[in-house]
């Protein structure tokens, strides 16, 4: 795409100067330049702070004399590369909108995670088999195809005779073959 704007231009500007019947004026056509540098490393930068990773800087100077004639020119440019870092911290912001003192919140937070991380109370013996069916038939929905196999693989593994032969005709179902020569090899063993 670049080379053919390019090509555009340069045949418009060919064609201004060199136009039949009409006199020749000059022409500048000035083309960008474009140059890229990388930064690899690691920086501390403290709380709504700014840290300086690196740059690069150029500069040309030129003369030209003909007779009578003097020209002269230059060229500079910069790049750099800085990192600004913020830390939100939205437990603090959810106390400061909560109310009650840190350790109050505090004593909040952890009855909260404590009650995320406790082990359902359900008595369902397949509990887990079930979970493991679901999750095999979410990964399989989103393409995950060897994580699906080896969940329906655990599943059948853990759930009871009756579970156990339904999660085995869906595996073999979704998988075909490849269920089945599993499911073969496991009762070699």
């Amino acid at each position: 795409m670049a080379s053919a704007r390019l090509s555009l231009m340069i045949a418009i500007v060919a064609f201004a100067i060199l136009r039949p019947g009409g006199t020749a004026t000059a022409q500048t056509v000035q083309l960008p330049s474009i140059e890229t540098f990388s930064y690899s490393g690691s920086v501390l930068v403290p709380d709504r702070g700014t840290t300086y990773l690196g740059g690069n800087r150029s500069a040309s100077f030129g003369s030209n004399r003909n007779g009578l004639h003097h020209g002269f020119g230059s060229s500079q440019s910069i790049s750099q590369a800085t990192a600004s870092a913020t830390i939100i911290d939205l437990a603090e912001m959810d106390r400061q909108i909560l109310g009650g003192t840190p350790e109050q919140f505090l004593t909040r937070e952890r009855e909260r995670e404590r009650s995320a991380a406790a082990p359902p109370t359900n008595r369902d013996p397949d509990y887990h088999g079930k979970a493991l069916v679901r999750h095999a038939r979410t990964q399989y929905r989103q393409g995950n195809m060897s994580s699906a196999f080896a969940a329906y693989q655990q599943a059948i593994a853990v759930l009871s005779p009756h579970l156990k032969n339904l999660a085995t005709a869906e595996f073999k179902r979704v998988f075909g073959t490849a269920a089945e020569q599993t499911l073969h090899m496991a009762t070699l063993r």
